[in-house]
Protein backbone atom coordinates (compact mmCIF):
# COMPACT_ATOMS: atom_id res chain seq x y z
CA UNK A 1 0.00 0.00 0.00
CA UNK A 2 1.59 3.38 -0.97
CA UNK A 3 2.68 5.35 1.97
CA UNK A 4 2.76 8.83 0.21
CA UNK A 5 1.50 9.66 -3.19
CA UNK A 6 3.48 12.32 -4.79
CA UNK A 7 2.12 14.45 -7.37
CA UNK A 8 4.20 16.94 -10.22
CA UNK A 9 3.18 18.92 -12.43
CA UNK A 10 4.99 18.90 -15.57
CA UNK A 11 7.76 21.89 -16.08
CA UNK A 12 7.00 24.71 -18.14
CA UNK A 13 6.36 24.23 -21.80
CA UNK A 14 6.16 25.95 -24.83
CA UNK A 15 2.11 27.18 -24.58
CA UNK A 16 2.77 28.06 -21.09
CA UNK A 17 5.39 30.35 -21.96
CA UNK A 18 3.55 31.94 -24.80
CA UNK A 19 0.30 32.04 -22.42
CA UNK A 20 2.98 34.21 -20.05
CA UNK A 21 3.59 36.44 -22.66
CA UNK A 22 0.60 37.20 -23.68
CA UNK A 23 -0.65 34.25 -26.53
CA UNK A 24 -3.84 32.72 -24.80
CA UNK A 25 -4.58 29.90 -25.93
CA UNK A 26 -6.55 26.28 -25.52
CA UNK A 27 -3.73 23.75 -24.38
CA UNK A 28 -5.44 20.43 -22.97
CA UNK A 29 -4.13 17.25 -24.36
CA UNK A 30 -2.14 19.64 -27.28
CA UNK A 31 1.32 18.49 -27.82
CA UNK A 32 4.20 21.20 -26.72
CA UNK A 33 7.28 20.57 -26.00
CA UNK A 34 8.98 21.63 -22.64
CA UNK A 35 11.18 25.16 -22.37
CA UNK A 36 14.53 25.30 -21.22
CA UNK A 37 13.36 26.58 -18.18
CA UNK A 38 10.95 23.65 -18.01
CA UNK A 39 13.51 21.43 -17.86
CA UNK A 40 15.18 23.04 -15.62
CA UNK A 41 12.52 22.89 -13.30
CA UNK A 42 11.84 19.33 -14.05
CA UNK A 43 15.64 18.92 -12.42
CA UNK A 44 15.77 20.95 -9.67
CA UNK A 45 11.92 18.88 -8.70
CA UNK A 46 14.12 15.90 -8.53
CA UNK A 47 17.00 17.33 -6.74
CA UNK A 48 14.77 18.08 -4.06
CA UNK A 49 12.54 14.93 -4.09
CA UNK A 50 16.15 13.17 -3.87
CA UNK A 51 16.82 15.15 -0.48
CA UNK A 52 14.15 14.14 1.32
CA UNK A 53 14.98 11.85 3.14
CA UNK A 54 11.13 10.80 4.71
CA UNK A 55 10.02 9.96 0.88
CA UNK A 56 10.92 6.26 0.00
CA UNK A 57 9.46 6.27 -3.83
CA UNK A 58 9.90 2.75 -5.19
CA UNK A 59 7.22 3.51 -8.54
CA UNK A 60 6.97 6.21 -10.59
CA UNK A 61 4.53 7.25 -13.61
CA UNK A 62 3.62 9.98 -15.94
CA UNK A 63 0.97 11.08 -17.99
CA UNK A 64 1.25 9.43 -21.88
CA UNK A 65 2.07 13.01 -23.06
CA UNK A 66 5.52 14.14 -23.83
CA UNK A 67 5.75 16.97 -21.73
CA UNK A 68 5.08 14.91 -18.67
CA UNK A 69 7.33 12.34 -20.22
CA UNK A 70 9.81 14.32 -20.24
CA UNK A 71 9.69 16.21 -17.02
CA UNK A 72 9.65 12.52 -15.27
CA UNK A 73 13.08 11.21 -17.05
CA UNK A 74 14.78 14.47 -15.98
CA UNK A 75 13.49 13.43 -12.35
CA UNK A 76 14.69 10.16 -12.22
CA UNK A 77 18.65 10.68 -12.36
CA UNK A 78 18.15 12.25 -8.64
CA UNK A 79 15.89 9.66 -6.61
CA UNK A 80 17.09 6.34 -6.31
CA UNK A 81 18.10 3.59 -8.74
CA UNK A 82 15.48 1.13 -7.31
CA UNK A 83 12.80 3.48 -8.31
CA UNK A 84 10.51 1.58 -10.96
CA UNK A 85 9.38 3.86 -13.86
CA UNK A 86 5.89 2.70 -15.06
CA UNK A 87 4.36 3.01 -18.11
CA UNK A 88 2.93 6.15 -19.31
CA UNK A 89 -0.59 6.26 -18.77
CA UNK A 90 -2.96 8.26 -20.97
CA UNK A 91 -5.24 8.34 -17.61
CA UNK A 92 -3.34 10.67 -16.26
CA UNK A 93 -3.13 13.00 -19.50
CA UNK A 94 -4.65 16.39 -19.31
CA UNK A 95 -8.25 17.13 -19.75
CA UNK A 96 -8.99 16.67 -22.90
CA UNK A 97 -10.43 20.43 -24.64
CA UNK A 98 -11.24 18.52 -27.39
CA UNK A 99 -11.27 20.74 -30.42
CA UNK A 100 -10.52 24.17 -28.52
CA UNK A 101 -6.78 22.68 -28.28
CA UNK A 102 -4.14 25.00 -29.40
CA UNK A 103 -6.80 27.51 -30.69
CA UNK A 104 -7.44 31.76 -28.65
CA UNK A 105 -10.46 32.20 -27.25
CA UNK A 106 -11.38 34.70 -30.39
CA UNK A 107 -11.21 31.32 -32.42
CA UNK A 108 -13.17 29.63 -30.33
CA UNK A 109 -15.76 32.49 -30.21
CA UNK A 110 -15.53 32.70 -34.44
CA UNK A 111 -15.97 29.05 -34.81
CA UNK A 112 -18.62 28.41 -31.78
CA UNK A 113 -20.78 31.72 -31.65
CA UNK A 114 -22.47 30.05 -28.39
CA UNK A 115 -19.72 30.01 -26.22
CA UNK A 116 -18.74 33.83 -27.07
CA UNK A 117 -21.38 34.39 -23.27
CA UNK A 118 -18.59 34.52 -20.70
CA UNK A 119 -20.48 32.51 -18.29
CA UNK A 120 -20.82 29.65 -20.67
CA UNK A 121 -17.13 29.73 -21.29
CA UNK A 122 -16.10 29.55 -17.88
CA UNK A 123 -18.92 26.79 -16.81
CA UNK A 124 -16.80 24.95 -19.76
CA UNK A 125 -13.28 25.48 -17.97
CA UNK A 126 -14.55 24.81 -14.41
CA UNK A 127 -17.80 22.46 -14.66
CA UNK A 128 -18.08 19.05 -13.27
CA UNK A 129 -20.24 18.30 -16.45
CA UNK A 130 -19.97 20.59 -19.57
CA UNK A 131 -17.18 20.06 -21.60
CA UNK A 132 -16.10 21.61 -25.33
CA UNK A 133 -17.29 20.05 -28.46
CA UNK A 134 -15.05 16.55 -28.41
CA UNK A 135 -13.23 17.08 -25.42
CA UNK A 136 -14.05 15.79 -21.79
CA UNK A 137 -15.54 17.20 -18.47
CA UNK A 138 -14.39 17.26 -14.99
CA UNK A 139 -16.15 14.20 -13.81
CA UNK A 140 -14.95 12.56 -16.69
CA UNK A 141 -11.55 13.68 -15.81
CA UNK A 142 -11.78 12.84 -11.89
CA UNK A 143 -13.11 9.34 -13.00
CA UNK A 144 -10.31 8.15 -15.12
CA UNK A 145 -7.42 9.54 -12.53
CA UNK A 146 -8.50 8.10 -9.70
CA UNK A 147 -9.80 4.56 -11.00
CA UNK A 148 -5.74 5.03 -12.30
CA UNK A 149 -4.07 6.40 -8.83
CA UNK A 150 -6.49 3.85 -7.05
CA UNK A 151 -5.51 0.56 -9.07
CA UNK A 152 -1.49 1.87 -8.30
CA UNK A 153 -2.10 2.92 -4.97
CA UNK A 154 -3.37 -0.55 -3.55
CA UNK A 155 -1.19 -2.34 -5.42
CA UNK A 156 2.01 -1.12 -4.92
CA UNK A 157 4.36 -0.21 -1.87
CA UNK A 158 6.69 2.55 -0.88
CA UNK A 159 5.94 5.99 -1.81
CA UNK A 160 4.37 6.84 -5.58
CA UNK A 161 5.30 9.83 -7.77
CA UNK A 162 3.17 10.53 -10.25
CA UNK A 163 4.19 13.38 -12.72
CA UNK A 164 0.97 15.22 -14.63
CA UNK A 165 -0.91 18.50 -15.78
CA UNK A 166 -2.50 21.13 -13.83
CA UNK A 167 -6.08 20.16 -14.13
CA UNK A 168 -5.66 16.35 -13.59
CA UNK A 169 -3.82 17.10 -10.29
CA UNK A 170 -6.42 19.27 -9.19
CA UNK A 171 -8.84 16.57 -10.01
CA UNK A 172 -6.75 14.27 -7.72
CA UNK A 173 -6.25 16.10 -5.02
CA UNK A 174 -9.81 16.71 -4.49
CA UNK A 175 -11.21 13.10 -5.08
CA UNK A 176 -8.44 11.96 -2.44
CA UNK A 177 -9.27 14.86 0.12
CA UNK A 178 -12.60 14.98 -0.20
CA UNK A 179 -12.63 18.98 -1.21
CA UNK A 180 -15.71 20.71 -2.92
CA UNK A 181 -14.59 21.10 -6.19
CA UNK A 182 -15.08 25.17 -6.11
CA UNK A 183 -12.15 24.74 -3.30
CA UNK A 184 -9.81 22.00 -5.26
CA UNK A 185 -10.48 24.24 -8.55
CA UNK A 186 -8.83 27.14 -7.38
CA UNK A 187 -5.99 24.69 -5.78
CA UNK A 188 -3.07 26.19 -7.15
CA UNK A 189 -0.65 23.69 -8.96
CA UNK A 190 2.76 25.34 -10.01
CA UNK A 191 5.14 23.71 -12.82
CA UNK A 192 7.56 20.69 -11.20
CA UNK A 193 6.59 21.75 -7.32
CA UNK A 194 5.99 18.70 -5.63
CA UNK A 195 2.45 17.84 -3.28
CA UNK A 196 2.76 15.31 -1.33
CA UNK A 197 -0.56 13.24 -0.22
CA UNK A 198 0.63 11.59 3.35
CA UNK A 199 -1.80 8.26 3.82
CA UNK A 200 -3.49 8.21 7.01
CA UNK A 201 -2.09 5.19 9.58
CA UNK A 202 -5.07 2.86 8.90
CA UNK A 203 -3.80 2.69 4.86
CA UNK A 204 -7.31 2.65 3.64
CA UNK A 205 -7.88 6.24 3.25
CA UNK A 206 -5.82 9.53 3.27
CA UNK A 207 -4.73 12.01 6.04
CA UNK A 208 -6.13 15.03 5.02
CA UNK A 209 -2.83 16.48 4.66
CA UNK A 210 -1.02 18.28 1.90
CA UNK A 211 2.41 19.86 1.79
CA UNK A 212 3.79 21.48 -1.01
CA UNK A 213 7.76 20.95 -1.40
CA UNK A 214 9.72 24.32 -2.23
Amino acid sequence: MVRHLILVRHGQSAMNAGQAAGDERFCGQFDTPLTELGRQQATEAGVRLGQRVDLRITYAVSSALPRARDTLELILPHLPATVVKLDPSPRLNERSLGEFEGLTEREVFERWPQYAREDQLQRVRADMEQKAPGGENLTEVVNRAWDHIEALRTGSAGDLLVVSHSMTIRCIVGRALGLHAATWLDTSVKHAQPIVLRGAASGSTWAGRMERLE
